[in-house]
């Protein structure tokens, strides 16, 4: 059996309605010699069904099961302990990537002869895709750049929240790194801070050749306080982890450990209000008079949303359960080949 260049591995739960464009997009590459390694997460809907009537005519899908569902790290895991190429490429269930995607990120990474190798990405929502909405949006050049652990931990407010990249990383680079499994939010990103920390080396294009599907049911949506609790209880190990850093990466650490705490007071106060613990909410306001001014303009959206009438917003429209490689040459003209 030949060796495959790259093991796309896709974590799955419950990505029935997304999963099948998913696993096209990814079966649909330029180049064929690529394992497919789905690790569904104890899913309760039809997406393992859907998958296995795909695996039926297409040998490349290997799928991984379990009866207890334990977080994406656990799923991400079990795919990586499973994978043989040369190459591990992270693609989620519910997005969609080009079709020149693989071949082009493995050229450019033999060229800048790199561990690990990252593109844009364009965001998808409702099945809208606007091209100039991605998540670098021009925060960095249009030059090919080196991600550091700095990289990830910037903490200004224009800064992009790297740890959505879905990079593509040669397994001999990985080695024996894995997940954290007792993160479910944030996992990718203490992920590739860790990678980075054990010398690791991460370029990233500006172009996007990934579609990434955000909607309500995305875990990245539901951000509650004990999980920002958890992302600085990270930040604290990953400091205990690598004690010899230099002062000023440290001094980057601790600056987005306080920048944490902005959204850890919201999301509580949020918290509060949503379980009607009206005393603590009127306290976490008089202790931080600013979380009024947010809370204001979350409401207003929300009213907005809720009252405003349906408009079709612009951009180009992909319907999940038809898209086809020639959509996106015809369509979605992201960085052109």
């Amino acid at each position: 059996m030949v060796t495959p260049i790259v093991s796309v591995i896709m974590a799955n739960y419950n990505a029935a309605d997304f999963i099948a464009a998913a696993l096209k997009s990814v079966m649909a590459q330029s180049i064929s010699q690529i394992e497919i390694i789905l690790s569904d997460d104890a899913s309760t809907d039809g997406s393992v069904k859907i998958a296995r009537d795909i695996a039926a005519s297409e040998p490349r899908l290997m799928i991984i099961e379990t009866d207890k569902n334990a977080g994406p790290a656990a799923a991400r895991n079990r795919a990586l302990d499973a994978a043989t190429g040369k190459w591990i490429a992270i693609v989620d269930s519910d997005d969609i990537i080009h079709p020149h995607r693989l071949e082009r990120m493995i050229s450019f990474a033999d060229t800048l002869e790199t561990d690990a190798i990252a593109d844009d990405l364009t965001y998808m929502v409702d099945g809208v895709i606007r091209p100039e909405a991605t998540l670098l949006e021009g925060a960095i050049s249009s030059d090919i750049q080196e991600l550091t652990a700095r990289s990830f931990v910037a903490s200004t407010p224009k800064a992009p929240k790297l740890g959505y990249l879905k990079p593509m990383i040669r397994r001999a680079a990985i080695g024996n790194l894995r997940y954290r499994e007792d993160i479910r939010i944030g996992e990718d990103h203490d992920f590739y801070v860790r990678f980075l920390l054990n010398g690791g080396q991460m370029q990233l294009l500006p172009q996007s050749y990934y579609l990434y599907r955000r909607h309500p049911n995305s875990l990245s949506y539901r951000l509650r306080p004990n999980d920002v609790q958890t992302m600085i209880a990270v930040q604290d190990d990953l400091l205990t982890s690598y004690p010899d850093l230099p002062d000023d990466v440290k001094a980057d650490f601790v600056a987005r450990r306080l920048a944490l705490q902005e959204p850890l007071a919201f999301e509580t106060l949020v918290q509060n209000i949503k379980t009607r613990q009206f005393g603590n909410a009127i306290f976490d306001l008089i202790r931080k008079p600013a979380l009024l001014t947010r809370l204001g303009s979350v409401m207003k959206d929300h009213l907005v949303r809720r009252f405003s009438t349906p408009v079709d917003e612009p951009g180009i429209r992909v319907d999940p359960n038809q898209w086809t490689v020639q959509d996106w040459s015809a369509n979605l003209k992201l960085s052109s080949l």
